[in-house]
């Protein structure tokens, strides 16, 4: 009875690690993004945290070899767990604005909020080890079965948090789940001691759940949720609704033109109708709030739209929030964008990649066998939109640059156009790729603004964005071809 109870800590001990660990990627997102470097932390944190706690457990046991300290070093963790909804989030806020190097800063907010958690968690193996061998005999056989047993219990938690836990419950619920977790563990760990002290325990743990949470900013959020993918926000003032995706704002609604402009960036897809006027099938991959295929089937009759989200939730919450409806000229599409290019059959006139998620993109969509996947299912003279978040020119401009790089490896004419009001560090820029071969010297692009604007372009600042066109000459020979073998996205952007 003894030795399964504590093989039953171990098991729920290594599920609960490895929840906090994914759930804690859904802490930092909003604050840091979901880059490549914000999983590198957490990864780096848990594993330092596992290492000083299978250390420290060891000491602890040889000295105190009771199941009562095991216990009371799990309801510790508990109580920090339980911190975390309430106190998280605003940890994160206030690190990220301290360091904007999003490496340091998800690596101090690791540690600040991670750290201690972990290690009090992992000095459950040693202990078990230690009060589960009968003699020096067995301690080979009963380590084994112990790491197994924790292993098993980190599989369960990571696919149970990962595939049902995540898309079900909100980051909050779910931390509070995971420290009632810890609590139910530590008072089997202390109903093998002095009973004495279960009581004690839970009193304790239900006087965690009354510590107040921190102020925050009054905002009228509408939803917030987590989905498969993403931390999801829909919020309102008196004009407008956002939706946000982590850390970056996808979609803004006027709520007096519900089917009207957004973002600045989406105003400048309008351009692709210079490069082909004849543009009658679209798709769009990356719905977010559905501006532009709203905006496309209001604004242009003879165009019908297909739009492939990956997220479940985004869709819904499109229809739900942002009056994004379907119908004989709106598709919508639940799929990988790269994946329904593939499977597809039909060919478009325009194609619009607007795949962001939070402050990077997925690498599969950057490189040269994704768009040459991309122009098989363009018309002969089809356009692709890129938006790409970056630079022209300076420091941070290696990402805009080796995209543009790989596009113009696989289309004849690329051109790209910065968009006003997007300023800031990262600026938006809409690069255009066309299926032909003919030059589209902007001074045709003028002519053929002049003839098209307010007939079939519905844009009043249609040579203002003309403007903002990339005239000088894209530098690109000290940067890659994205290719799906190398495809350094996440440096590319934060780093080079």
């Amino acid at each position: 009875m003894r030795r399964g109870l504590l093989l039953l800590v171990a098991f729920l001990a290594g599920a609960i690690l490895m929840a906090l660990e994914l759930v804690g990627f859904r802490v930092l997102a909003p604050s840091f993004g979901g880059s490549i470097f914000v999983w590198g932390s957490l990864i780096g944190v848990f594993l330092a945290a596992l290492s000083i706690g299978y250390y420290l457990g060891g000491r602890l046991v040889d000295r105190w070899p009771s199941a009562g300290v095991l216990g009371t070093t799990l309801l510790l963790s508990a109580a920090l767990v339980f911190l975390l909804p309430r106190y998280g989030s605003a940890v994160a806020d206030a690190v990220s604005v301290r360091y904007t190097d999003v490496r340091a800063g998800s690596l101090i907010t690791c540690m600040i909020l991670f750290f201690l958690p972990g290690a009090l968690m992992a000095v459950t193996s040693p202990f078990v080890i230690r009060l589960t061998a009968h003699s020096i005999g067995e301690v080979g056989r009963t380590a084994g079965a112990v790491y197994a047993v924790s292993t098993i219990g980190s599989i369960a938690g990571t696919l149970g948090t990962a595939f049902y836990l995540i898309p079900a419950l909100g980051t909050k619920k779910i931390l509070y789940l995971l420290g009632a977790g810890l609590v139910v563990t530590a008072l089997l760990c202390l109903s093998l001691t002095q009973r004495r002290r279960v009581g004690s325990a839970a009193a304790i743990a239900f006087l965690l759940l009354l510590v107040p949470q921190p102020s925050h900013a009054k905002e009228q959020i509408l939803l917030e949720r987590d989905s498969s993918y993403h931390r999801l926000f829909v919020t309102e003032d008196d004009h407008y609704r956002w939706l946000r995706a982590d850390n970056i704002w996808h979609t803004q609604m006027d709520l007096r033109d519900p089917h009207g402009r957004g973002l600045p960036y989406s105003d400048y897809v309008d351009l692709a109708f210079l490069f082909n006027p004849n543009i009658r099938r679209v798709l769009v991959i990356g719905l977010g709030g559905g501006t532009v295929p709203k905006r496309f089937v209001r604004d242009y009759p003879q165009v019908t739209v297909d739009a492939v989200e990956i997220d479940p939730a985004v869709i819904r919450i499109a229809r739900q929030y942002f009056d994004v409806k379907t119908g004989p000229r709106l598709s919508i599409h639940e799929a990988d964008g790269r994946q329904f290019l593939r499977r597809a059959e039909q060919k478009w006139d325009m194609i619009l990649l607007d795949a962001y998620y939070s402050d990077t993109v997925p690498f599969f969509l950057t490189t040269r066998e994704f768009f040459t996947i991309a122009k098989s299912r363009l018309s002969p003279g089809g356009v692709l939109v890129n938006n790409v978040v970056g630079q022209v020119t300076g420091p941070r401009s290696k990402f805009f640059r080796s995209v543009y790089k790989t596009m113009a490896e696989v289309f004849p004419r690329v051109s790209a156009f910065k968009v006003r009001a997007s300023g800031g560090t990262w600026i938006n820029i809409e690069v255009f790729a066309v299926n032909a071969s003919q030059s589209f010297p902007l001074s045709d692009l003028r002519q053929r603004a002049a003839q098209l604007q307010g007939k079939l372009i519905k844009d009043d600042k249609l040579p203002q964005r003309l403007d903002d066109h990339v005239s000088q000459p894209v530098a690109t020979g000290d940067v890659p071809v994205l290719t799906d073998d190398y495809a350094p996205v996440d440096a590319l952007l934060h780093l080079w």
